[in-house]
């Protein structure tokens, strides 16, 4: 091909093979970058050698450098003395460099060149001595610090936006918005792919710049570019070979690379190790560079990863923009965990920031709260992880089909706060069905401690597993008060709902308390009374139980809504306790006069006045609980 376009050249036909020039062009930049990346990382290395040596294969490789004895040069690499290094053939290396970069000026139109080329002829590449190069000639090199005088990586740096100019002004061909030309009809197809992905997602962009492609071919080779965005150290170049594509991407934020290389998930893509890289063109002066390799089984498996690939690149833009706005209402876990969603989904985070960002958020949080988040509080403080992270997630797909559908920022906003306003009213529920799951365990040990009294046989054995059965649903709700303690204090909830829990918290104690006593009673303790009326007060405990979770239910149903039937039910089973608690009084008292006049046995008498005396003190504990419930739904729902 080198060859035909001399001849054609020639002719005068030069056009005709710039398209060839170009893709040469591009490969020199590839190498020299590579060679450039090479001398920094073995100086590095043999300042302070790493375990395991860092041999670059995958980015030679994917610059298509076919030496693989380069493998071996960073390994290699001596310092006989400070600041010197012993290269292996550094010369050879350095020529490469140096033709490298005449290679990329070919290309260009003669204005450009003969400038390019007299800042090329000023540098020396014969740096090295029997084979050992100075520190500060590697750097002066590779420098890109403005600051310190030109250098060959300036120069490189120059030379590739030029061409990369001249390339999207000489294309004579758009295939799908990809600026290309002289592109074989294979290469077509497969510019096709990743632009039928691309432009499936480009919309989510909105108004950010970016995404512009160009692609050429050479030798074979298809090599797309991408515009991401503005930023120098973000950088995605994708290189096809056959079936094999080769994916290179830095980036100046370890959490994006991360993030994008989660996107792949789906295809086996080979990820090569992600390595720290140094330059003083960049602000901090560092970024990090990752190679994916995928190897399709055939062209349609192929032209689905090109589309994916194409479809993933939109959501990078702005991404640390959008996590660092997300931090303030999750953890930075669950914000990008919120960005892979949007991502998966095909909603993206660009629209949450186009209609306001943080802002409409906060202002959400204000308008279902009535009060602005104070500093160190969080949304998943107020409403829950899960609950925050779903509606973040809801907010981005709010904000990206109404933009899409031409809506309002002002409409958007107002619905991103009705969707917020119906999670914290959710929330509101989750403190009643803690609420209930507590009292379930309290009703599981009356149920449990009545069966005992009705089968009471005796047997240490029988007792041991009565009470051991006991401390695991007393220890269950103790574990669900403290819950429903962080949740009152989190969402600063009325003192009212705290003395529910805790009377309800005594009511379990005290059921736990008489489960444990009720094993030590004798086998067939007494006949008669006062077992008969003892029997009768674990019937009752249990009847103001059930009473209890139905008074539950009832406050869960006032609400969710305003129905009065509701209110009439809670007030059913408030009146069914407190006749309950009047009798277990009354079976009490029985009790005690039986104790006094048909039993002799001390043991007797006290175990069956301490396990009664617990019983009844249960049913206080649960008319207490229920008189605060009444006091919450009264002053903070109904009201």
């Amino acid at each position: 091909m080198a060859t035909k376009s001399k001849i054609v050249a020639e002719l005068g036909e030069a056009d005709l093979v710039l398209p060839d020039r170009i893709g040469e062009a591009l490969t020199a930049n590839d190498h020299v970058k590579y060679y450039f990346a090479l001398l920094q990382t073995a100086r590095a290395n043999a300042d302070h050698p790493a375990v395991p040596v860092p041999d670059l294969k995958a980015e030679r490789l994917a610059s298509a450098v076919n030496d693989d004895w380069l493998d071996g040069v960073v390994a290699e690499t001596r310092r006989p003395e400070p600041q010197r290094y012993a290269v292996p053939r550094i010369d050879e290396i350095l020529d490469r460099i140096s033709a490298g970069i005449a290679a990329m000026l070919a290309c260009l139109p003669d204005d450009q060149q003969a400038a390019l080329r007299e800042r090329l002829e000023t540098f020396d590449f014969k740096l090295a001595k029997a084979g050992v190069i100075a520190g500060n000639a590697i750097d002066a090199m590779t420098s890109g610090d403005l600051g310190h005088g030109d250098s060959p990586h300036l120069l490189v740096m120059d030379a590739h936006k030029a061409i990369n100019v001249l390339q999207a002004a000489t294309a004579t061909e758009s295939v799908l918005g990809a600026s290309t030309r002289g592109l074989s009809e294979h290469s077509k197809r497969l510019v096709a792919s990743f632009m039928t992905g691309l432009n499936r997602t480009a919309p989510l962009k909105f108004d950010h710049p970016g995404l512009a492609t160009t692609a050429t071919e050479h030798d074979g080779r298809l090599l797309i570019q991408n515009d991401i965005g503005t930023t120098d150290a973000h950088v995605l170049v994708v290189r096809v070979t056959g079936l094999e594509t080769s994916l290179t991407y830095t980036d100046i934020h370890s959490a994006r690379l991360k993030f994008f290389v989660s996107l792949f998930a789906k295809f086996a893509v080979d990820w090569q190790r992600t390595d720290n890289r140094t330059s003083d063109v960049l602000e901090n002066k560092s970024y990090i560079l990752t190679t994916g390799v995928f190897r399709a089984a055939d062209e349609a498996e192929l032209g689905r990863y090109l589309d994916h690939l194409g479809s993933r690149i939109v959501f990078l833009i702005d991404w640390n923009k959008m996590r660092k706005r997300l931090r303030a209402f999750v953890s930075k876990e669950r914000a990008v965990e919120v960005l892979r969603w949007a991502a998966e989904h095909d909603v993206g985070h660009r629209a949450l920031l186009e209609a306001g960002g943080e802002q409409v958020l906060a202002e959400a949080v204000e308008f279902a709260t009535g009060d602005t988040l104070r500093y160190g509080d969080r949304l998943d403080n107020l409403i829950g992880e899960d609950n925050a992270t779903r509606f973040l997630r809801r907010a981005m797909e709010v904000a990206s089909i109404g933009l899409r559908q031409g809506r309002s920022r002002r409409l958007i906003a107002d619905e991103i706060k009705a969707e917020l306003k119906r999670y914290f009213e959710t929330t509101g529920l989750a403190i009643l069905d803690l609420a209930a799951r507590h009292a379930e365990a309290g009703f599981d040990l009356a149920v449990t401690l009545r069966d005992a009294l009705e089968n009471l046989q005796g047997g240490t054995g029988a007792g041991d597993a009565l009470a051991r059965r006991a401390v695991q649903w007393e220890h269950r709700a103790d574990q669900l008060l403290n819950e429903a303690r962080d949740d009152i204090k989190r969402h600063q909830r009325p003192v009212a709902l705290l003395r529910f829990f805790e009377r309800a918290d005594d009511a379990v104690d005290e059921l736990e308390e008489a489960a444990s006593l009720s094993g030590l009673l004798p086998p067939v303790a007494v006949p008669g009374a006062p077992m008969e009326e003892l029997r009768g007060l674990a019937d009752t405990v249990l009847a103001c139980a059930q009473e209890f979770i139905k008074s539950i239910e009832c406050a869960a149903a006032i609400s969710r809504s305003d129905v009065c039937d509701d209110f009439d039910d809670f007030l059913s089973a408030f009146s069914n306790l407190m006749d309950l608690e009047h009798r277990a009084d009354d079976l009490l008292r029985a009790i005690r006069r039986a104790l006094a006049q048909n039993v002799e046995s001390a043991r007797a008498i006290y175990l069956i006045d301490l396990v009664s005396g617990s019983l009844e003190s249960a049913t206080d504990a649960y008319l207490h609980a229920t008189q605060a419930l009444r006091a919450y739904l009264m002053e903070e729902v109904i009201a």
